[in-house]
């Protein structure tokens, strides 16, 4: 998918889209009405007394709330305001449209903007862009990083290759990572990649719990790449990208994640030679997930449930299924009881969703929460039977409460329990066999 310039097909007014003007900008609409050869087609903003909006009323202009009103119409430009909390992430989301991004006062001065480059990328990278820029949060920070801004001469370009000696050694052990060793054996090892794929750059990053931290990089840093490592981290799949404007055409950036039992990771590639061969970096990917999850299990099984990042909230499928193994390695140590319950929920969306917002922080820092489908839950409790009781008194009180304020008449239905404990290395084919049959969505 190639995002390229929003040039006018004909000599018509240029469509003009306004997004969070601040109050001297706002004053200058009525000059952007009356402007020739300029049709203001929609204004944006982040709440119903944002200054645009309100001026916008009074003009009769139509107006909106909803960023994804943006796609739904090709504009020439957008102007965005000067002070607006969100314009690094409003401009990263109409570089991926293709639009051009000015100030209003840049504009009626008479400057032009800088052209969009376009970019081929799979569908996935740009809707995730864009959901994200919806969704706000983090992508702000983010994205301010990952992209530059517009003004720049040449926002997108590729950084030069560096001419690098021979690799010293490819990679060995990791089980005494992050030691400096390690690091180095890491920078050697991505340096041969870099050096045979012909890039610019490359980073490993991992987390355990947290933010990502740099741990390797050979190269200078990319700020394309950047936002192909938060985006590969949020979608959890590779992502791969062309240039497909000059400088740098034909070249490839990508950003290859991998999760372990406590950690995860990214690693990252940009300004690779067109038509290279991509296998060699998902194969050290691979190589990596494989060497520090048998650390990490080795690590995790002996202090598990209390290991020091305790993941808050709905884990995934995936993560929980890791945690399972977890406790069957923890009770085949020292005999530490488990139960895991699948809980079906009756037909009640809204007292469903009312429920899953308070549940997780009615658990203990040793209990694992999944859900499964739209009405299935399922919970990891560690410690004697006493433990569930305790939590299912409050989880029928939570279920009671959220049936009654989204208006359930009389007593709320029954939830269904079922479980199975883990008392001994004997229970350990049933206890994963139920999880194998309880994780599938019904």
């Amino acid at each position: 998918m190639a995002s390229m310039p929003q040039d006018p097909v004909s000599a018509g007014p240029m469509r003009v889209v306004l997004v969070d003007l601040d109050w001297p900008d706002a004053d200058l609409l009525p000059v952007l009405m009356q402007r020739p050869g300029v049709s203001v087609r929609l204004v944006a903003g982040d709440g119903a007394q944002d200054p645009g909006l309100r001026v916008a009323e009074m003009c009769g202009l139509p107006r909106t709330l909803d960023l994804a009103d943006l796609t739904r119409e090709i504009f020439d430009v957008a102007l965005v305001g000067e002070s607006s909390s969100r314009r690094t992430q409003l401009e990263s989301l109409l570089l991926a449209l293709g639009t051009r991004c000015q100030t209003p006062q840049e504009f009626l001065q008479g400057g032009s903007p800088e052209p969009v480059h376009g970019i081929e990328a799979p569908l996935a990278l740009h809707a995730a862009a864009f959901e994200q820029s919806l969704n706000g949060g983090v992508l702000d920070a983010v994205l301010a990083e990952a992209l530059p801004e517009l003004t720049d001469p040449s926002p997108l370009t590729p950084s030069a290759p560096l001419r690098l000696g021979p690799p010293r050694m490819l990679v060995a052990d990791f089980g005494d990572f992050p030691s400096r060793e390690a690091r180095a054996r890491l920078e050697d090892a991505i340096k041969a990649l870099v050096e045979g794929s012909g890039a610019g750059t490359a980073e490993l990053h991992t987390a355990e719990g947290g933010s990502l931290s740099l741990v390797a990089q050979v190269g200078p840093e990319d700020r394309l790449l950047r936002g192909l490592i938060d985006l590969a981290m949020e979608l959890g799949t590779p992502q791969v990208v062309t240039r497909v404007s000059e400088p740098g055409k034909g070249k490839l950036w990508g950003a290859w994640p991998f999760r372990t039992t406590t950690r995860k990771g990214v690693l990252a590639a940009g300004a690779i030679d067109a038509g290279q061969d991509l296998g060699a970096w998902a194969h050290m990917v691979e190589d990596l997930r494989i060497t520090w999850d048998e650390e990490d299990r080795e690590r995790a099984s002996a202090a598990f449930p209390f290991t020091p990042q305790r993941e808050a909230g709905w884990l995934p499928a995936l993560d929980f299924r890791n945690r399972i193994e977890l406790a069957l390695e923890r009770n085949r140590r020292d005999r530490m009881r488990f139960e895991l319950h699948r809980l079906d929920l009756p037909d009640a969306p809204r007292a469903i969703d009312r429920l899953t917002a308070w549940l997780p922080s009615q658990l203990r820092d040793a209990d694992r929460l999944c859900r499964v489908g739209e009405r299935g839950l399922m919970l990891l409790i560690a410690g004697p039977p006493e433990a569930f009781l305790h939590l299912r008194r409050r989880l029928l009180a939570l279920w009671d409460t959220a049936w009654k304020e989204e208006g359930g008449l009389g007593p709320a239905p029954a939830l269904v329990d079922q479980h199975v404990p883990l008392q001994g290395p004997e229970d350990a084919e049933a206890f994963l066999s139920a999880a194998a049959v309880w994780l599938a969505p019904r």
